[in-house]
């Protein structure tokens, strides 16, 4: 490096080397430390006979002084940016203008710069990094504009606003806690908290006990306070131990990614159930019973209760004792152990009243008191039964079972009783009582039974073992021993032996038993059988005879009754029943011809039911009672019409009456009938004949074809009785006529189009008398042409049947009246079916009718869309529907089948949707508005009526048909605008803010559709309300609106600054804003916004020792205790570092930052900056609250340079420049000479150059004292590198540089020090001091000098700026 110079500056030449102060740049600028070179290579000097040429280059300066700079919204210094926008997205644009509106480029630089990407050339800032308002809420960036020169700088800062992006977290979760079984009902048994670190709505906290476990879902209730409450009881024993409860924390839901979410978290909470004492004991195993034997000794152990504390959790000790005894004092019970014992004597018989069981009540009861200050105690019942021992004997007794009272005195020892004689074996002795009873128990009470005596083989004991009591029956075993004529009486004696007791075992007791007398001796006949013999048919009481039996027996038991048995002629015949004498008893019955001998049977009954039979044989004799009978009950003959003795038929007939007498001869007459003269009977034979010929035709038609003859047949007894027989005489028929119609020719009608449908009917008749002969069959034999059918009915069956043709349409056939034939002739004919059959013939002339077959057709002209107005605007009829018919008979109606109703093409699936009611329709096909209802287009734009039209004179086919009118629903302007609220009524406006520049946005809305909802916004007044209290003044073309643009349905305008706003006013601007839709006549909605306008002197600094970060962190405590010391509504504007040098270098070891805030009161005005202290000293606990937040200094800012000012500048600046490039331009003519002057010296010290030897020579050929370089861009002395293809040939004089340049000393008169140089040897060699050689003398002595320089510089690391040109 070259060495400092010391350079003289010449007075009348001022220094021009100086860095302007540029606004808007900083050291840190890459752009101004280029700036500060760039001033610094300008300046050049030259110095020739101690005379310096200072000259500043300074083109760059003037033209960035000239031009003007970009210039930052107002709305930059403070941004706000949603923590959910997403990595990508757009969070804010930076607003920048240009006066000279050049193109602008954008940068963004600091720590929290990571965060966000700046498009270099829209300014739009995008999410870089996922931000997190609760980790990082407030930043800070410097954003940086250029206009393709210098760069301006600000200082932003960037607020995260909150989403609803944290759920709530629970502290201390999960929750234990133990409470008593006993807690009162409303109690708080334990509090959560769940903190959520979104804040508004989303970071408020609600709770909610979403489950129970056990199930109790109404048990436990939760506040909002995060306080559990007890909302029912506890019962520790009968309920749970423990419960489990689930609870969630919810916040009130926020934004979060433009959806609103709910957060939620859950907790557990563990909720113990401790026991208190309020359960009685419990006793275990119950119910008691045990048993003890009789006699046993005293303090014989017999049963142990036990019972148990209630309360689970706390078993306190219990003790027992006895309440009550029945009967008493036989027991005892130990208090301790529950154990108990016999205590007296115990004889279980003397306990029978008590069933032998002594019940016991036992108390327990628990040692400490209970929570109502009592022992708790529980009683139970102890049945103890005293069992038996053998210590009795059997006894008997003379009683009913259940009515026996076995004392002493009751006992038996003797009884009499009575049996007939021969009863059956098994039957019991009758009126025997007696009841066995043995007082002990069970096996010890049970005995045997058996009998003693003479005839005890005779009989049977009952039962044979009892136990403890039974009753005694004595049956009998063998009944031929019970004999009255052998044994008047019988002794017999009944042992009860108890087997188990051997000391006194059995006793005794005497039964007599009476035997009585019975009947054993029957009724005897004579003789087996006895005949007799009676006329049949005899009077009732004929006697016929007399049959009598005998019987030993005396008494009542010889006494014989006569009787019949049943079923053996009882009714026939009858019995004396004391004399046993036989008589009719029914003439009518006994009939020979019947049954000639009767068997009947007698029985001869004594007293005593026993009885004989002997059998009666009683024969009939003939009378003559029967007349002939028939062998058929009727006879029938078939001959044919007009034939003659075709008749023979033979009549048959029988007499029952005895054969071979004159009762049952037979004979035959003829004695009655129709047509009787024409037929004969043989009398004795029975054959029927004809006597001529027979019409069948002539026969009476009533009887059908049928003759009937009654033949009588008769026998020869006295009285002679006979029988009658029908005889019918069929008369077949012949097909002899033919059929005949009623009319020859027949004239009818039919509808067209009429299938199946009926025509006419034909009628033709037979004479002939049968079916087969005179049933008339139809057919139409020709004019047809297929579309009739002829059918046979019949239609009468009274007399002779009756047929009727019924003529039809054939049902595949449809007749067109319009494409025809209109008239047809049928021939039909009518054939019976004899054989062979006959015919006859008739004409049908048939014609066709018209009918109404066609549906109405609508004219679609009438259906084409409808446009109607809503609210109703078009009343009455809108459209009549029209239709028509071909069918001459017709009439017309209209309905409504069906109303659809859609919005924006999509359908109301509604049902009964409010546009059905909208319009009518009149059954004249009448579409009218219905005025009960309103139109509204918001609700439907479209109404779709499906009508139908209805022919009522239709025959057939379909008779309506539908259509479909659409209604078009024209949108009227019936909505104004309605704006959407601002995201703040009132907004700061900088006084300063340029023209054009954005104050704020509006937002509206318009239900309405098309032109009616398309909205433009207008500024219709500025009103200025003073803070001093003048009169409010209206100010003309102060601010004005954008053009609404829609996005999402919703229309935006900005309003913008169209007039400079006036500084000297003080106060707000109270803006009234139009929107106004489209809509003819156009609506329109105003709404309100309130612009404060502040100046920079109303701006305060509040000054903190502590960093921006931290100020950020803090800003929101520090803007309410701002706000609530200054009673005012305190604006950031922007969060700095401090930028003053000599106080950063005073307390570099200091964080310092600056908060700028603007103080807006209610009404609109601003407290200046020298109010704020005294304002704040009136509450000494905010200002010690700002303290501690960092609090170190309040300042006011000073007004910066309005515009006028700087255009004097940027004028003031272009004067001077002008006058620095003369100058320049004369200097430049100046140092063209200088240099000319040197290069002629410079060529005269190249001649001396060439006689110094080749060895003294570096490198390369040398010229000293000369710009001759060794190569290109080495110095002759220094044999450095210089860059020459950009040195100017300027030389810098800074203090700090020297020139490097061989001629800047090059005084030939200098007088110097000849110095030695050493040339390849070690030599010294004395350089000549002559003319020639001074030009190199003065270079060696400037190397040798610059050398050490070069060394000190280098020791203070001194850094050169080289001039970038080339040396003249």
């Amino acid at each position: 490096m070259p060495a400092r110079m010391e350079t003289v500056i010449p007075p009348f030449l001022p220094i021009l080397c100086v860095q302007p102060n540029l606004p808007g740049t900083s050291a840190s600028d890459p752009l101004s430390d280029s700036t500060h070179r760039f001033s610094i290579a300008g300046c050049w000097m030259m110095r020739s006979h101690k005379v310096t040429c200072t000259l500043l280059f300074a083109l760059l300066y003037v033209k960035a002084s000239a031009a003007g700079l970009p210039v930052f919204g107002s709305n930059m210094f403070v941004v706000y940016v949603r923590e959910d926008t997403a990595v990508g997205e757009e969070a804010y644009k930076i607003n920048a203008t240009d006066p000279d509106m050049d193109k602008l480029t954008y940068f963004m630089s600091g720590i929290d710069a990571v965060y966000f990407h700046v498009d270099k050339y829209t300014g739009v800032v995008t999410v870089a990094v996922s931000l997190d308002r609760e980790t990082k809420e407030i930043m800070k960036v410097t954003i940086s504009v250029r206009d393709g020169q210098l760069p301006v700088n600000l200082t932003q800062t960037i607020i995260v606003e909150d989403a609803n992006d944290v759920a709530p977290i629970f502290k201390n979760a999960p929750y234990m806690v133990h409470i008593f079984e006993n807690e009162t009902e409303g109690a708080i048994l334990f509090n959560v908290v769940a903190m959520d670190n979104d804040v508004g709505p989303a970071g408020k906290v609600q709770y909610e006990i979403v489950e129970v476990l056990p199930d109790a879902p109404y048990l436990f209730e939760i506040q909002q306070n995060g306080s559990v409450i007890l909302n029912g009881t506890l019962n520790y024993n009968q309920i749970s131990t423990h419960y489990q409860l689930k609870i969630n924390a919810s916040d009130n839901g926020g934004l979060y990614n433009g959806k609103h979410v709910i957060q939620k978290t859950s907790a557990f909470a563990f909720i113990n159930i401790e026991d208190v004492p309020d359960m009685n004991p419990i006793f275990q195993k119950i119910p008691y019973q045990t048993t003890v034997p009789e006699n046993s000794n005293k303090g014989t152990p017999v049963f142990q209760v036990f019972a148990m504390d209630g309360d689970r959790g706390i078993k306190d000790e219990i003790t027992y004792a006895i309440l009550s005894s029945k009967p008493p004092g036989l027991f005892e019970i130990d208090r301790l152990s529950g154990e108990i014992s016999v205590k007296e004597f115990l004889d279980r018989e003397n306990l029978l009243d008590f069933n032998a069981v002594v019940e016991l009540q036992v108390i327990a009861k628990e040692k400490h008191l209970n929570v109502n200050g009592m022992n708790a105690s529980a009683t139970t019942s102890v049945s103890i039964t005293v069992t038996d021992i053998n210590d009795n004997t059997p006894s008997f007794y003379n009683c009913s079972l259940n009515a026996c009272n076995f004392t002493g005195s009751s006992k038996i020892n003797s009884l009499t009783t009575s049996l007939f004689e021969h009863d059956p074996p098994g039957v019991p002795v009758k009126d025997l009582t007696i009841v066995a009873h043995d007082p002990d128990k069970g096996i010890n009470g049970t005995f045997m039974l058996y009998l003693d005596g003479q005839y005890a083989d005779a009989f049977n004991v009952s039962p044979k073992e009892i136990r403890n009591e039974g009753m005694v029956q004595i049956i009998v075993r063998n009944s031929s021993v019970i004999d009255y004529e052998q044994l008047k009486f019988i002794n017999i004696e009944i042992v009860a032996n108890d087997t188990t007791n051997h000391v006194n075992c059995c006793s005794r007791v005497n039964v007599t038993i009476n035997i009585l007398d019975i009947n054993d001796h029957s009724p005897k006949f004579t003789s087996s059988v006895d005949v007799l013999i009676v006329k049949e048919h005899a009077s009732v009481g004929t006697k016929i005879g007399k049959v009598t039996a005998n019987d030993p027996d005396d008494g009542i038991f010889g006494e014989i009754t006569y009787s019949l048995l049943p079923l053996n002629g009882r009714y026939e015949f009858k019995v004396n029943s004391s004399t046993g004498e036989i008589t009719v008893a029914n003439s009518t019955a006994i009939d020979r011809e019947r049954r000639p001998i009767y068997y009947v049977t007698l029985q001869a009954t004594d007293g005593g039911s026993r009885t004989d039979t002997t059998l009666l044989e009683i024969v009939l004799e003939d009378i003559n009672d029967f007349p002939p009978e028939m062998t058929r009950d009727s006879y029938s003959a078939f001959i044919t019409e007009d034939k003659i003795n075709e008749l023979n038929i033979k009549i048959e007939a029988f007499d029952n009456d005895e054969e071979g007498t004159n009762n049952s001869r037979v004979h035959y007459a003829i004695i009655g009938g129709d047509y009787q003269q024409n037929f004969t009977i043989d009398p004795v034979t029975g054959v029927l004949h004809s006597l001529g010929a027979i019409d069948r035709e002539g026969i009476n038609p009533s009887l059908n074809g049928k003759i009937t003859l009654i033949v009588e047949a008769y026998d020869l007894g006295v009285p002679s009785l006979s029988t009658n027989v029908n005889v019918v005489i069929n008369i077949e028929d012949i097909n002899d006529n033919s059929p005949i119609f009623s009319e020859p020719v027949y004239n009818t009608s039919v509808m067209e189009h009429t299938s199946g449908a009926f025509v006419t009917l034909v009628k033709a008749t037979d004479n002939d008398a049968t079916e087969i002969n005179n049933r008339v069959i139809y057919r139409i034999e020709n004019g047809s042409r297929g579309a009739f059918l002829i059918r046979t009915i019949l239609i009468s069956q009274i007399g002779p049947k009756q047929y009727e043709g019924n003529i039809t349409v054939d049902p595949t056939t449809a007749l067109d009246y319009d494409k025809g034939p209109k008239f047809y002739i049928l021939g039909v004919t009518a054939t019976d079916l004899g054989m062979p059959s006959k015919s006859a013939y008739a004409t049908v002339n048939v014609t066709v009718l018209d009918m109404n077959d066609e549906p109405p057709v609508f004219y679609q002209n009438s259906l084409r869309d409808l446009d109607v107005m809503e609210n109703n605007t078009m009343v009455g009829i809108v459209r009549n529907i029209t239709a028509s018919d071909v069918d001459t008979n017709h009439s017309l109606i209209y309905e409504v089948v069906s109303v659809n109703c859609k919005k924006r093409n999509i359908a109301d699936k509604q049902p009964n949707p409010p546009c059905q009611y909208w319009f009518g329709l009149y059954n004249n096909g009448s579409v009218y508005v219905n005025e009960s209802s309103v139109i509204d287009y918001e609700e439907y734009d479209e109404v779709i009526i499906t009508i139908r039209v209805i022919d009522l004179y239709t025959e057939k086919n379909n008779r309506f048909t539908d259509g479909t009118l659409t209604i078009k629903i024209v949108d009227v302007n019936d909505n104004p605008p309605v704006f959407l609220a601002f995201k703040r009524k009132s907004v700061i406006v900088a006084e300063l803010a340029t023209i054009s520049a954005a104050v704020t946005t509006v937002q509206a809305v318009d239900n309405d559709t098309g032109k009616n909802a398309r909205i433009h916004f207008a500024v219709t007044q500025v009103l200025f309300i003073f803070s001093d209290g003048q009169p409010n003044k209206v100010l003309p073309n102060v601010f004005e609106a954008s053009r609404a643009t829609l996005v999402d349905g919703e229309y935006t305008a900005t309003i913008r600054i169209k007039s400079s706003l006036d500084k000297t006013l003080r106060g707000q601007y109270n803006v009234t804003i139009q929107a106004t839709d489209g809509g003819d006549p156009s609506l329109n909605a105003i709404s309100y916004l309130d612009l404060i306008t502040v100046d920079e002197t109303f701006k305060t600094q509040l000054e903190f020792q502590v960093t921006t970060e931290e100020v950020q962190r803090n800003m929101n405590k520090i803007l309410v205790i701002l706000r609530k010391a200054t009673l005012s509504d305190p604006r950031v504007v922007g969060i700095s570092v401090v930028g003053n040098e000599r106080v950063q270098s005073l307390t570099r070891n200091v964080a310092r930052s600056i908060m700028e805030v603007y103080f807006i009161r209610s009404n609109g005005t601003a407290i200046p900056p020298d109010s704020i202290n005294s304002i704040l000293q009136l509450d000494p606990e905010s200002v010690q609250q700002l303290i501690e937040l960092g609090l170190l200094n309040i300042k006011e800012t000073t007004e910066p340079l309005d515009n006028g000012s700087l255009l004097l500048a940027v004028i003031g600046g272009l004067i001077a420049a002008f006058i620095i490039i003369l100058s320049i331009l004369t200097t430049i003519l100046f140092c063209i000479r200088k240099s000319y002057k040197r290069k002629l010296k410079s060529a005269t010290a190249m001649n001396t150059a060439q006689t110094i030897s080749i060895d003294a020579i570096q490198s390369g050929p040398v010229v000293p004292g000369t710009n001759k370089y060794t190569m290109e861009g080495a110095n002759p002395v220094w044999n450095t590198n210089i860059d020459t293809s950009t040195d100017p040939g300027f030389e810098d004089i800074d203090s700090d540089k020297t020139s490097i340049n061989s001629l800047d000393e090059n005084m030939v008169d200098m007088m110097i020090e000849k110095p030695k140089v050493k040339v390849n040897t070690s030599k010294t060699t004395d350089i000549q001091s002559n003319e020639k050689t001074r030009p190199l003398e003065a270079a060696l002595y400037v190397y040798s000098n610059n050398t050490e320089k070069a060394t000190e510089r280098s020791e203070r690391e001194i850094i050169n700026f080289t001039t970038l040109s080339t040396d003249i």
